[in-house]
């Protein structure tokens, strides 16, 4: 990709994240984004075919940059980055989550998350297959959704602490 493709991509991607800190992302339209990153929408569409894609992406770079994924570690991923990003940015994790796509970007991010865990989980005779990896996803946006609903007053590290538990939890042998 040339520079000037790279700068494009950059300054979209840009536009979306400055957007989405003002406005929910179902009232972000395509023609909004392309204004603000000063490009026509040719050159957004040249990019991305939706704004879907462009979340997607991003979203993408998000969860990679912030949550490790590893069998070593409890409930199979630590989130703590994660949790300490959204608490500097609660307004776009509120942009992106309220509204009627709310439960679409949700899926969304859940998805690539969901791919991430499943190349490091063997099949587990005792459940069907891809369905450890769903569960552990959805956990996390479960206790993402209610962290943020509750004020997000705990620390990222205790937000951790307590997801891990849930999933240690829930996978233990022995009933509660």
């Amino acid at each position: 990709m040339d520079l000037r493709s790279r700068r494009s991509r950059h300054d979209i991607n840009a536009a979306l994240a400055t957007l989405l800190l003002r406005r929910s992302y179902d009232a972000i339209r395509v023609s909004d984004i392309a204004k603000k990153a000063a490009v026509g929408r040719g050159t957004f569409y040249a990019h991305f075919d939706s704004k879907d894609e462009l979340l997607r992406t991003q979203l993408e770079g998000v969860l990679e940059r912030h949550i490790v994924v590893s069998t070593e570690l409890p409930g199979l991923l630590d989130a703590s980055r994660l949790f300490a990003h959204l608490r500097e940015a609660p307004q776009m994790y509120s942009a992106l989550m309220n509204g009627a796509c709310g439960l679409a970007v949700s899926r969304m991010a859940q998805e690539i998350l969901e791919r991430r865990l499943s190349a490091i989980l063997d099949a587990r005779e005792d459940l069907p297959a891809g369905l450890h990896g769903r569960f552990i996803s959805a956990a996390l946006f479960t206790v993402l959704a209610w962290w943020n609903e509750n004020g997000m007053q705990q620390a990222p590290s205790e937000m951790q602490s307590i997801f891990a538990e849930l999933c240690t939890t829930a996978f233990a042998k022995k009933p509660l």
